[in-house]
């Protein structure tokens, strides 16, 4: 699962835009009901999501994109917007 995971994250990053080419592939990849939001969570803060996840989140700059995240809700990609 990490290898498929990885793969789009290695398209991501050499991107010209990452921001939309994570909202694309999350788009059509990922099985979260944020895919339809491109992968997007909105604002939150400490406290409203799983503690692995947020501690990843909460770690990246703005911009940022992680490695693999793995949580009870499975694997993630997170990038950063705010």
């Amino acid at each position: 699962a990490r290898e498929i995971l990885m793969a789009p994250r290695a398209v991501i990053m050499p991107a010209a835009n990452p921001t939309e080419k994570f909202t694309e592939l999350a788009k059509e990849h990922s099985d979260c009901s944020s895919a339809r939001a491109g992968g997007d969570l909105g604002d939150f803060k400490r406290g409203a999501m799983q503690k692995a996840f947020e501690d990843v989140a909460f770690a990246l700059q703005v911009g940022e994109i992680s490695a693999e995240c793995d949580s009870d809700s499975g694997l993630h990609i997170i990038l950063r917007t705010a």
